[in-house]
């Protein structure tokens, strides 16, 4: 597989630089970071589970603290959503705030924003209340503004950016109609089909996210835009990562986009191979859910990400019925 980029990353003076910055903040002690805690949950849940965090390769919970800490050590720190359970979005805003406190200088990826909007995103950073309206976060439905915005202002408080991340829709386009370049192709990973297991999981994954409610051949091209869509947003967050007057990169996207195996995680490991990564999954757990490792549900196997925070369910409509209505509108 090709790993190309429309402006080439591959700067060894600015990632050495971005390393030793990093390792050195290793040696401030974590009590420099403020000692605030976790927001209260919203969102209540009877399991046991749920407020707790869960290292799957290493298959015991931590603190809080310990994850702050990770965090801290890291120069990319991917967090994973539900996009609409209000909960993920307090806790991204949390760790934000602890990065921002222990004196980095942290820059949010957005996967909600279209690479091609950086110019909207830029010239309305000034006034957060009209943000969301200026970039049509709710049109291009995403859950409301408000959500995000605590991330924004965490993240300008402490001096960082905010950055687009996300496929531009026209691109999105041509890649699910099979008419994109060869460029296009190369630059997001396209021109080197998966092994046989991983496009079979990732096909299994959109028919049961759709409820086995999608045409068998939109299948394929949908799981082709999914790996464009990781590769877009690794390369937003890898040319971040390499400016070491800022960070960590903080990615804010849906958990299968952080997943380490086959997620943006797995490309940015590619490359900017110098940079550690902590890719965190806010997931959320039934009420009778006891065991931390079924509770992350991925057939068996430990959880493809370095931390699991459980949290409670968000209300919403039954989701297949959702679907069906979506599905019934095009």
């Amino acid at each position: 597989m090709t790993i190309t980029q429309a402006h080439p990353i591959d700067q060894p003076t600015r990632t050495l630089v971005r390393f030793i910055a990093s390792a050195l903040l290793c040696l401030f002690p974590l009590a420099l970071a403020a000692a605030e805690p976790p927001p209260a949950p919203g969102l209540t849940s009877a399991s046991p589970l749920a407020g707790r965090i869960w290292l799957p390769k290493e298959r015991r919970m931590v603190s809080a603290e310990e994850l702050a800490a990770k965090a801290l050590s890291a120069g990319i720190v991917a967090l994973g959503e539900s996009h609409d359970n209000p909960d993920h979005h307090a806790l991204q805003a949390w760790v934000v705030r602890r990065l921002v406190a222990a004196g980095r200088r942290p820059v949010a990826a957005f996967e909600m924003v279209d690479t091609d909007r950086q110019g909207d995103l830029d010239a309305n950073s000034g006034d957060l209340a009209v943000l969301g309206t200026a970039l049509d976060w709710e049109k291009r439905g995403w859950p409301d503004w408000s959500l995000y915005r605590p991330i924004a202002e965490a993240i300008l408080g402490g001096g960082g950016g905010l950055v687009a991340a996300n496929l531009p829709l026209a691109t999105t386009r041509d890649i699910a109609k099979g008419k994109d370049s060869a460029d296009t192709r190369a630059r997001y990973g396209l021109d080197e089909a998966p092994s046989a297991a991983v496009q079979a999981a990732m096909a299994k994954e959109i028919r049961d996210g759709h409820c086995n409610l999608l045409p068998e051949d939109s299948v394929a091209p949908m799981v082709r835009v999914q790996r464009a869509r990781d590769a877009a947003l690794a390369e937003a967050v890898a040319m971040q990562a390499t400016r070491p007057e800022v960070g960590p990169v903080v990615l804010i996207a849906g958990s299968g986009h952080v997943r380490s195996d086959r997620g943006a995680p797995a490309r940015l490991r590619d490359m900017v191979p110098s940079i550690r990564i902590l890719a965190v999954a806010f997931l959320e757990v039934d009420d009778t859910e006891t065991d931390a490792a079924a509770a992350s549900r991925f057939d068996g196997q430990a959880a493809p990400f370095d931390a699991v925070w459980f949290t409670g369910k968000a209300a919403r409509e039954e989701p297949c019925a959702q679907m069906e209505k979506h599905l019934r509108k095009k």
